[in-house]
């Protein structure tokens, strides 16, 4: 079986302190075949020199304005070439060296389309706050407020043609109908990962969006509807409890050391 090309994108702006670890994590993964591309909104920070230290490592590396983040992860998207695609936000980082090694061969041994796995938020030591276990797939957990980090997700790159990229009208929330469009209101075939798939960091481009959705839930109700769908009554509330028990999880690893 040919080796499977796995794209991965990272968008970056001002992250000159913390870009160097994510970059980091990706180029010493122990899988080889990876088409590694940043896409960077024109940083005025040190980012770009940090960048350019590690251009051998590179496929495709561009750097220029951008309208949000979601307009840098689809310019990167549509740039990828690879079998497979995921992303890494700048500040965040793969959980191990092994991660990308588990994905290919979770996609290899499996009639899948889509994966998707667990993730953590880590502090500045680098200590769990919020822990995001996913449970197996069933589309109704949709309905339920369940969603896993969407860069936890994984997913076959022609895929993205046929459904399409992120709604740039929908930031900041247009992760979560990325993700609706993809794990609800189309079928395919998708089985979770029971791997940790990255650590992200407070503070970080991808936090800053979760703070931003919790302020816009009405928005997610907009997400639904932009598919033709109205949401239960129940979803805000039960997305809002899910996030609770990811704190009080990560609060269970601090006193026990297990999650």
């Amino acid at each position: 079986m040919p080796e499977l090309r796995i794209s991965i994108v990272t968008i970056c702006y001002n992250n000159a302190k913390d870009i160097r670890s994510t970059i980091e994590s990706v180029i010493n993964q122990t899988y080889s075949n990876i088409e590694y591309i940043i896409i960077d909104g024109q940083s005025t920070d040190n980012s770009l020199n940090i960048i350019k230290e590690y251009e051998d490592y590179l496929a495709k590396f561009i750097s220029e304005p951008d309208k949000n983040l979601y307009d840098a992860i689809n310019k990167g998207m549509k740039l990828a070439t690879g079998d497979i695609v995921g992303l890494i936000h700048a500040g965040d980082r793969l959980f191990d060296s092994k991660v990308v090694q588990k994905i290919a061969d979770h996609f290899n041994n499996n009639d899948i389309d889509i994966m998707y796995g667990n993730s953590i938020l880590v502090n500045g030591e680098d200590i769990p706050v919020r822990v995001n276990k996913s449970p197996e797939y069933k589309r109704s957990l949709s309905k339920r407020g369940w969603m896993p980090s969407h860069q936890s997700i994984y997913i076959k790159r022609n895929l993205l043609d046929k459904i399409g990229y992120y709604n740039l009208d929908l930031h900041p929330s247009s992760d979560y109908e990325f993700f609706l469009r993809y794990f609800y209101f189309n079928n395919f075939k998708i089985k979770r990962l029971n791997e940790f798939i990255l650590r992200f960091s407070m503070g970080g481009r991808s936090t800053k969006n979760y703070l931003n959705n919790l302020r816009g839930q009405k928005q997610h109700i907009q997400c639904w509807e932009v598919n033709g769908e109205k949401p239960p009554f129940y979803l805000v509330p039960l997305k809002l409890l899910r996030k609770s028990r990811q704190f009080i999880i990560a609060a269970i690893y601090r006193i026990t050391g297990r999650y």
